[in-house]
C-alpha cells in the first residue's frame, strides 16, 4: 500500500479483512509515517502490520511485496506509480491515473514496458446490481442512462472528512466512476463525449456522452447536495430500470417495481473487495469470476476528450 491517508487506511482495512490477517501487508506512507502506525497500533485487527515511510524500503521487509495498491495524493500516483512497476510490482491506482492523460499514459507505457499489471481504480463498476441488470438487459436495444452523483459538503466517509484534491478537477476526477458504469452496460459501443458544463464554482457538473450505437449517455455531478445520492437510470426500447446505490445495500427496480438481488451476488456487499479481487485475479493469472478489466488507455482516450471539449465548452 502507498499512502496513509483516507483512502490508503481505507484500503489497508479492506485488504486485511480479505486476508484474515495483516500479516504480510505492508503501507509506506511517506507524509507523517509515526502517525499512522499510532493509528494501527489502535486497531487491534491490524497487528502485524508493517508501516514504512517509503517504498524502498517496504521492499526490504521478509515477505516481499509483489503488487501494490496505490491511493496516495493524485499529482503523486505517476510518481508512485512509476517507482513500484520500476521495482517488478504489479500496480492498483486508484483514480486518477495521473492530474492528466499524458502522465498517465508514461504509466501505461512502464506497465507496458516492465510486463506488470496497470489497474485503474473505480470501486462502484464492480457493484454486483449493475451487472445482474446488464444481464438482464444484454439484449434489449436503444440503451439510454443517466447517473446522477450528487455528494454533501464535508461529507464523513470511512471515518475522515472527504476532501477533492485541488489538482483534479470535480468532472476529471469523476470521470472514471461514471465511464466505468457506463462501460458495464456498453462495453462495445465507444463512448465519447458529446457536451460538457461545468458551474464557475467547480461544484456542479455534466456531461454527455454519446455511444457508437446511437445511445446518449448523462452523467451529472453535485459536490453541495443537500443529501448523498447515487441513482443510475436506464431506458431501453423494451423497458427502463434504476439502481439507488446511494446507501450500504443497492435498491434497484425494473419498469417501477422492486427488483431483488440474486441470491447468489447478496453476499458481494463491498465493492472494493470485489475490485481488489478482480485485481488479484488479473496479476495471478487466475481464470476464476473475476469481472473484466477496466479499459485504462480507453479511460485517458476519453480524459483527452473531456480537456477538449472543456477548452471548447461555454459556461
Amino acid at each position: 500500500m502507498v499512502g496513509g491517508g483516507r483512502w490508503g487506511r481505507t484500503w489497508v482495512s479492506v485488504v486485511v479483512a480479505a486476508r484474515g490477517s495483516a500479516e504480510g501487508v505492508v503501507l509506506a506512507a511517506r507524509s507523517r509515517p509515526q502517525e499512522v502506525r499510532t493509528w494501527a497500533d489502535a486497531h487491534a485487527e491490524l497487528a502485524g502490520l508493517t508501516v514504512v515511510p517509503t517504498v524502498a524500503e517496504a521492499m526490504l521487509v521478509d515477505r516481499q511485496p509483489q503488487a501494490a495498491i496505490i491511493s496516495s495524493r493524485p499529482r503523486d500516483h505517476v510518481r508512485d506509480g512509476m517507482e513500484v512497476l520500476s521495482r517488478g510490482l504489479h500496480a492498483l491506482v486508484e483514480k486518477p491515473l495521473g492530474v492528466d492523460p499524458e502522465s498517465g499514459r508514461v504509466l501505461v507505457a512502464a506497465a507496458q514496458h516492465t510486463k506488470r499489471i496497470l489497474a485503474v481504480g473505480t470501486e462502484f463498476a464492480y457493484l454486483p446490481a449493475f451487472h445482474q441488470l446488464s444481464e438482464e438487459f444484454a439484449s434489449a436495444a436503444g440503451t439510454d442512462m443517466t447517473l446522477i452523483w450528487e455528494d454533501v459538503e464535508n461529507e464523513v466517509r470511512h471515518g475522515a472528512t472527504k476532501t477533492r484534491h485541488e489538482e483534479t478537477g470535480l468532472l476529471y476526477d469523476l470521470l472514471p466512476h461514471a465511464l466505468s458504469i457506463f462501460w458495464v452496460f456498453v462495453p462495445k459501443a465507444g463512448l465519447r463525449i458529446g457536451a460538457v458544463r461545468q458551474s464557475p464554482d467547480g461544484c456542479q457538473g455534466r456531461i454527455e456522452f454519446l455511444d457508437d450505437r446511437g445511445g446518449r449517455h448523462e452523467f451529472r455531478c453535485h459536490t453541495k447536495a443537500k443529501a448523498r445520492r447515487r441513482i443510475l437510470y436506464i431506458r431501453t426500447d423494451s423497458g427502463h430500470a434504476s439502481v439507488d446505490f446511494s446507501g450500504v445495500r443497492s435498491l434497484m427496480t425494473i419498469n417501477g417495481r422492486p427488483h431483488a438481488l440474486d441470491k447468489r451476488m447478496s453476499t458481494m456487499t463491498s465493492t472494493l473487495r470485489l475490485e481488489l479481487g478482480a485485481f488479484l485475479s488479473q496479476v495471478t493469472g487466475s481464470t476464476g469470476p473475476a469481472f473484466a478489466s477496466f479499459d485504462v488507455s480507453g479511460l485517458l482516450a476519453v480524459q483527452e476528450n473531456l480537456k477538449r471539449a472543456h477548452a471548447t465548452a461555454g459556461p
